[in-house]
């Protein structure tokens, strides 16, 4: 059985997608994996879901350079949302921008529990899985 029933990836980066979903399959950190390439086509999926009153993922991995819509433009619609709705919800920005300027930025966002510098490796999955069976 998985750690999380859900969790979302929003990245334009196949290859991150990819990599990262096999390493969260290989510690049976979901049940499923949602994948968004984008900000807008991930906002869209998510409110999709809450109009079908489908529970939101426990855990997104968030890409901050997308086209069309980045990831703090998505922070800033996304958290707008009904705290109900959202409120059970963990961001991780995942970037390979080594930015203390962002860093320090993600910090301003209520969801948003790590800044992760790419790729998503296995010690940064388990950190997270323990942070949960901590909690």
């Amino acid at each position: 059985m998985s750690v999380f029933t859900s969790c979302c990836i929003i990245d334009d980066d196949e290859f991150f997608s990819v990599s990262g979903k096999s390493i969260l399959k290989q510690n049976n950190f979901s049940d499923n994996i949602l994948y968004y390439s984008g900000g807008q086509e991930a906002l869209d999926g998510l409110i999709g879901l809450l109009v079908e009153n489908i529970k939101l993922p426990d855990v997104i991995f968030l890409d901050l350079n997308m086209p069309n819509r980045d990831g703090w433009s998505f922070l800033e619609e996304f958290e707008a949302l009904p705290e109900d709705k959202i409120g059970h919800i963990k961001i991780y920005i995942t970037s390979s921008f080594i930015s203390p300027k962002f860093m320090e930025k993600a910090k301003d966002y209520k969801l948003v529990k790590d800044y992760i510098v790419k790729p998503l490796t296995e010690s940064a999955v388990k950190k997270i899985i323990d942070s949960k069976e901590i909690a």
